[in-house]
């Protein structure tokens, strides 16, 4: 997690190896204070300059010393903790445009395909859009360089620009006998953190989808909120699975939407002077009384866990799913001068009640990252010593992540089921199968409710996929024939009605932690409206 920041001053030691480095290879070094920063352990860093000059001297290549100086950096952040880290300029550049919630390009989903690159959807009132470009078109030209065998780095270079900029790409489309050009000028295109926002097919229950927590989520999400609301909504799913997380400010804003001013959303406690703070709610309180689930699972992090840790201790509604990953650092961006950054871990964060997430990071970042998947049981790493309680005197206990008030076991694919999604069979086979279609003018609603695939499309989905290399498993096949069909109906959702909104509103509807939120969000509400103690 982020705490938006910058400030380089109070953490100048940090530059001390890349200081180091630069120094020994122009034959001066200062021992003792380096940019005007005292350090201490100066043994220590007399083997490192000991292993440097070896390095330089006898190794058997000419040693890079770029290479030497990030190797440095990431090596010495590594020993610190696994969210402490080093990101490259042009890496950085990416993540930048990623939580500023806006880019400058044409404004394309898309995917890659043998033969160029598949227009999934244009995005809404973006350049793509208003000139025309349709899901299923595909980009087989830009500026007359072709697109075979192009990569993801090279889309991006190539389609994104400064805005004003003009880009011509070629498009074959389905039913048009020759390709054609069109010219685009590219301008600002949005980000979106709120992936998804609409109502369930019951009318009344709001279902957001919010896959990240950037600069723009609080204004989204309350954009949202204030659309279902005027649409009927009168509750609400909040979906955080999968949301790794962002900025510590928009989390906490996100809270401020549903709790009353005054109360506690987040503590946060560092060494350094300006890193320890509460932060509580304001009085800009849009939604009180809307009934409230939050969807979590093992992909929830830092952010995420700030807000369902929030929800939960104040009682506001109920956390559904599994446990979160147990992120509880917050990190700080100290540019450097290359456009370069370091993310330093500042502080940890507690919930209202005081219970700290992070899980222990001593084995190393492989078991600390892999640690998740292997938990059979809630008590699993349960502390009892330590106590804490929500508002109306529901004991909750430190723990790694946020542990749910109602526990989904997921659901595991066979290796047949796996093997076609790893091998992206439900994407081609569905595009192949949508393009067949010059228009398809079954309404929405329709075929949410009642559409299936027809059962000789099935079986040619199943031959495809025999085709393909993966040979017919009958039991993989009956366990997660559902899972299958569902995600095919999905993709088909999106090229048919061109947006992807359709593409979650159908994987929610055959979704079983929807299912479980929908019976439990009376008890939620209840919970809510429960006087504290």
């Amino acid at each position: 997690m982020q705490n938006g920041k910058q400030s380089r001053s109070s953490y100048r030691g940090v530059l001390y190896i890349i200081a180091l480095v630069a120094a020994y290879s122009i034959g001066a070094y200062n021992s003792g204070n380096v940019l005007g920063v005292s350090v201490s352990g100066g043994a220590s860093f007399h083997k490192f300059r000991e292993v440097l000059a070896t390095v330089l001297d006898s190794y058997v290549d000419e040693p890079d010393l770029e290479e030497l100086e990030v190797g440095a950096i990431e090596g010495m952040l590594r020993a610190l903790d696994p969210h402490s880290i080093y990101i490259p300029p042009r890496e950085q550049s990416r993540i930048a445009e990623q939580f500023d919630g806006e880019f400058s390009g044409i404004g394309i989903q898309f995917d890659l395909m043998d033969d160029g690159i598949l227009v999934v959807s244009p995005i809404p009132g973006t350049p793509a859009d208003r000139m025309g470009l349709r899901a299923g078109d595909k980009i087989i030209e830009i500026d007359g360089i072709s697109t075979l065998g192009i990569t993801n780095d090279d889309v991006f270079t190539q389609l994104r620009g400064e805005t004003g900029s003009s880009v011509v790409i070629t498009v074959r489309r389905q039913g048009e006998q020759e390709p054609f050009q069109l010219t685009l000028t590219r301008g600002r295109i949005p980000i979106h953190s709120v992936e998804a926002a609409f109502l369930l097919s019951d009318n009344r229950t709001g279902y957001i989808l919010i896959n990240q927590f950037t600069s723009v989520t609080a204004r989204e999400v309350e954009q949202s909120l204030q659309e279902l609301e005027r649409s009927g909504m009168e509750q609400l799913v909040l979906d955080l699975r999968g949301n790794s997380g962002g900025y510590l400010r928009q989390a906490d804003e996100v809270v401020d939407r549903f709790i009353t001013s005054g109360k506690v959303i987040v503590q946060t406690e560092g060494r350094a002077r300006g890193n320890t703070e509460i932060r509580r709610s304001s009085d800009v309180l849009t939604h009180p009384d809307l009934p409230l689930v939050v969807l979590v699972n093992t992909g929830s992090a830092s952010a995420s866990e700030i807000v369902a840790g929030a929800i939960q201790d104040h009682d506001r509604g109920l956390i559904i799913g599994e446990p979160t990953f147990g992120k509880g650092l917050v990190q700080q961006p100290i540019g450097l001068d290359d456009g370069s950054v370091v993310r330093i871990t500042t502080s940890r964060w507690f919930t209202p009640s005081g219970r700290c997430v992070q899980r222990p990071y001593e084995d190393g970042i492989g078991e600390y990252y892999l640690e998740t998947m292997h938990l059979d049981s809630l008590e699993e790493g349960l502390d009892t010593a330590q106590v804490f309680y929500t508002r109306t005197g529901r004991e909750m206990y430190a723990w790694r992540g946020i542990r749910p008030d109602v526990f989904v076991r997921p659901g595991y694919l066979s290796e047949y089921g796996t093997r076609i999604v790893r091998e992206r069979l439900l994407i081609d086979w569905a595009r192949e199968y949508a393009e067949q279609y010059e228009s398809f003018t079954l309404p929405f609603d329709e075929f949410r409710d009642d559409w299936t695939i027809p059962r000789e499309d099935v079986e040619e989905f199943l031959r495809y996929a025999d085709e393909q290399g993966i040979d017919f498993d009958r039991q993989g096949w009956n366990q997660d024939r559902d899972f299958l069909l569902l995600q095919i109906k999905a993709e088909l959702a999106q090229r048919f009605y061109n947006g992807r909104t359709y593409f979650w509103q159908i994987l929610v509807s055959g979704d079983e932690l929807i299912d479980t939120a929908l019976v439990h969000i009376g008890e939620a509400d209840q919970l809510a409206r429960t006087p504290s103690q």
